[in-house]
């Protein structure tokens, strides 16, 4: 296969349709890394697919479905694993205060598998990246089996504070290697009912049905999940493939070099099984395609220590983490509330105060999913069909303004309960949750639209280290409300919310610039 039509990217395919015209290729003016021709009055596919059958992208649709249902239970059950916890934790504080444990000590089995959630991440996407995306699935499928079985049959508080950074380290896998819309409302469903399942078949029987699910999904993914590693030219993301450092706009009409050349394509070229092999059930279950790449796993890590020092990646990283410390925080802390006075739930009861997450998962595809991609193509028409990131910052204003306003009604209500009714914390569980998702969802798209060649490296910054940033706002949640009260740490959590939140607007305003000015420093001559 010609080396233009390979590449490492992360993306599987974005398609965005148009009023019909004749499908054709043809070039346009990139000035800036991430800027692309999105709208030209036909379908424009980004990236670019090949003729080659065993392609990710010429997938049948059925196969793309197999995958994202495999992906998605994945994710589900890990991140259940692991958040859903926060209604489990009024089951085990007696059993471990009576051993001496504090309430520190008991939510530190919730903030440790955050970090550990990280870990996982820094050891698991420059593995995908180098050998491949099914082989370390399966892997840390088995990895998900072991934790949670771990963590069903621990004696002691130390054992089973081990077990979960265990299950962290698969979970974090879930972050980075799927799209995180495709597992909101399974998880969000799994995690209300946490508390009432562990009531009914106590917490270690909701380890072992946690570790039975992965099992089910393992034996899936190995006969059903195809890998979808494949490489891919810089040209396939209408971005400039030589490797000047020029921040100028490639012209296509100019008499230029083959290799700076930009394409645009409209049309899927046809299939071809005369120069490529037919995809197969057998090629399918590889568990990795050609030779693995270490040197590349080496690449990722010096990429992502690069990506940090973008101003733009970093103010990304900083609110991804935040916002998920202080939906930690606020996981770990609702609990002791709903069951003291004056509410006194039940401890089979209190993780129903998740119910309200269903209506944020169901909100998050139309307001952040597809919601978003019509805004872009919208702005895309009123700017000649060119396509800025900074687009993807839109739908961040809302969530953000939420959030603010949650966390501080949140530390009100915590310090003041006898003031507020207990539907307050239905609600603040599932606001602060959407601003959180926001958060992420935009951070993605908008890095991973501005630096397409840097896919990997992204997501190890926005899941790995986030899940640090994250564990720093939420260990220290007990001696910060010890210290300052419920309402003084949120409020305080309420205030960076908001600061990080406005920080958006000169990223918006000025992101371009950025980006001609650290495009230069993300690509290199093998992308």
């Amino acid at each position: 296969m010609k080396d233009t039509e390979k590449a490492t990217g992360q993306h599987v395919e974005m398609v965005h349709d148009e009023i019909s015209e004749s499908p054709k290729l043809d070039g346009e003016a990139i000035k800036a890394m991430g800027t692309v021709k999105l709208t030209e009055g036909s379908i424009i596919y980004i990236p670019t697919p090949t003729a080659d059958p065993q392609d990710p992208l010429n997938m049948p649709l059925w196969q793309k479905i197999v995958v994202l249902i495999v992906i998605s239970t994945f994710s589900t059950i890990g991140m259940s694993l692991v958040s859903g916890f926060g209604g489990l934790l009024t089951f085990y504080i007696p059993e471990y205060v009576a051993v001496g444990k504090d309430y520190a000590d008991i939510t530190a089995l919730m903030t440790y598998p955050t970090l550990f959630m990280g870990i996982g991440n820094l050891v698991g996407m420059p593995l995908a990246i180098a050998v491949g995306r099914r082989s370390v699935l399966l892997l840390f499928t088995l990895v998900l089996i072991l934790g949670a079985v771990l963590c069903a049959v621990a004696q002691t508080y130390e054992w089973h504070l081990a077990a979960r950074m265990v299950l962290g380290l698969s979970a974090g896998q879930s972050e980075a290697l799927v799209p995180m819309i495709t597992q909101v409302l399974l998880t969000t469903i799994w995690v209300l009912f946490a508390s009432p399942i562990a009531g009914a078949i106590t917490p270690q029987g909701w380890y072992y049905l946690g570790a039975g699910m992965a099992a089910l999904q393992f034996v899936v993914a190995l006969l059903w999940l195809p890998e979808t590693k494949y490489d891919r030219n810089l040209s396939a993301y209408q971005q400039d493939v030589s490797s000047d450092d020029s921040t100028d706009a490639v012209d296509l009409e100019a008499d230029i070099p083959d290799k700076t050349k930009v394409t645009i394509c409209k049309e899927r070229p046809p299939l071809d099984f005369v120069n490529y092999a037919p995809r197969t059930w057998r090629s399918d279950m590889r568990l990795w395609v050609g030779k693995p790449e270490w040197y590349k796993a080496v690449e990722v890590l010096r990429q992502t220590v690069e990506l940090l020092f973008f101003p733009n990646v970093l103010w990304a990283l900083c609110l991804n983490g935040l916002t998920i410390g202080v939906n930690i925080a606020i996981g770990t802390t609702y609990g002791s509330i709903l069951t003291g006075a004056p509410y006194h739930w039940p401890d089979s009861s209190t993780s129903y105060v998740n119910c309200g997450q269903i209506v944020v998962a169901v909100a998050a595809l139309p307001l952040l999913g597809t919601g978003s991609d019509k805004l872009i193509r919208w702005f895309a028409r009123r700017n000649g069909g060119m396509h800025e990131p900074e687009t993807r910052l839109w739908p961040l204003i809302f969530p953000v303004i939420v959030g603010t306003f949650t966390s501080v009604l949140y530390g009100q209500g915590a310090a003041f309960p006898e003031r507020y009714h207990w539907f307050v914390y239905v609600y603040v569980v599932a606001a602060y949750y959407f601003c959180f998702v926001g958060a992420n969802i935009v951070a993605i798209t908008y890095l991973l639209d501005s630096y397409p060649a840097r896919t990997g490296p992204l997501l190890v910054i926005i899941c790995a280290f986030r899940g640090f940033i994250s564990f720093g706002t939420s260990y220290g949640t007990s001696a910060f409300v010890a210290s300052h009260g419920y309402d003084g740490a949120f409020g305080i959590f309420g205030g960076l919310t908001g600061a990080l939140g406005l920080l958006g607007v000169p990223v918006y305003i000025w992101g371009k610039q950025i980006r001609q000015f650290t495009g230069r420093f993300a690509k290199s001559k093998t992308d």
